[in-house]
């Protein structure tokens, strides 16, 4: 049986404005325009994941809003497994997002139905998986942290690799570093992590964090990303695309790094691989419908082959 991606993490609706530029404080602007969709950093690597061809199961927290019922509806179309996904009394996750020309975003979150998902819950849902060392568990930092911590507990007892998106980044993430397998980071928090300034070349804050967490992985935006194991320096750097919007190009770059490792890829073809999928995806408008899919993936790497150097 192939390894499964478990998702523990949060389920939103995003409220996305597109605005020409971002608003002074106290400023007025009228949008151009409005959509209303999923998203969630749990909801879109769950997505991502099952699209890229993973066998994913999400434990979350939705309300019982109109919003949280869409969610679900647009969750199970994608193959997910659901079962332990709990609905609360009260509204959803909700995020509003201002996008501007540039595709560069600003987001608040409220956690609503998020805030519900508890250590306990997260363990009883993990006992039932019956998880091993095959299976990849994926979590981030937009539910509560007794959640995140139970997550990475569970996976340590039972083999399976343990992946932290520490976004969005707070100093509790630090008290994590040493509970997870894989680190993904972007620059400007893995220099906090490190607790260095904006000087120091993100090469030795990755080194430096790797005597923490066994492989430390680095986002760098539109220049693509870093991965360092105590054996392994890469980078890769991101092809040239067009930017639309880049709200969920971190997730489908986790969740493509998560994918590469239940299949075994080499540290070189999952950077390609997650880097691409984060270039794909903030081409196009919106989180969830952007995730690319795994044909879309594999014709673009074989299109445009991406090359890794060590340092």
């Amino acid at each position: 049986m192939p390894g499964r991606c478990l998702v523990v993490g949060s389920v939103n609706t995003d409220i996305v404005l597109v605005v020409p530029r971002f608003a002074a404080p106290g400023e007025t602007l009228l949008a151009t325009g409005m959509s209303v969709i999923g998203g969630g950093k749990g909801a879109n690597q769950a997505v991502a994941a099952a699209r890229l061809g993973a066998h994913v199961a999400l434990i979350a927290a939705i309300g019982n809003d109109l919003f949280s019922e869409h969610r679900y509806n647009e969750l199970e179309r994608e193959g997910i497994n659901l079962r332990f996904l709990a609905r609360v009394t009260g509204l959803g996750g909700l995020a509003l997002i201002e996008r501007n020309a540039e595709g560069e975003n600003r987001i608040v979150v409220a956690a609503g139905a998020n805030a519900a998902l508890d250590g306990e819950s997260v363990r009883r849902a993990m006992r039932e998986l019956e998880l091993c060392s095959q299976d990849v568990v994926v979590t981030q930092l937009e539910i509560p942290l007794p959640a995140v911590e139970a997550a990475l507990s569970m996976a340590r007892e039972t083999g399976a690799r343990r992946v932290l998106n520490a976004t969005p980044w707070s100093d509790v993430a630090l008290e994590l570093l040493h509970s997870c397998d894989v680190l993904v980071v972007n620059a400007l928090k893995a220099r906090q992590a490190a607790g260095v300034g904006s000087e120091e070349p993100i090469e030795l804050v990755a080194t430096r964090l790797v005597e923490h967490v066994p492989i430390v992985v680095v986002t760098l935006g539109g220049e693509g990303a870093v991965l360092v194991t105590k054996h392994e320096r890469l980078q890769c750097r991101a092809p040239h695309v067009p930017v639309v919007d880049t709200t969920a190009a971190g997730d489908a770059f986790t969740a493509a790094l998560a994918v590469s490792l239940l299949e075994g890829e080499s540290w070189e073809g999952t950077l390609v691989r997650a880097v691409w999928a984060g270039a794909l995806t903030v081409q196009r408008p919106g989180a969830q419908p952007s995730l690319p899919f795994r044909s879309e993936l594999e014709q673009a790497i074989a299109a445009h082959p991406l090359v890794t150097e060590r340092w």
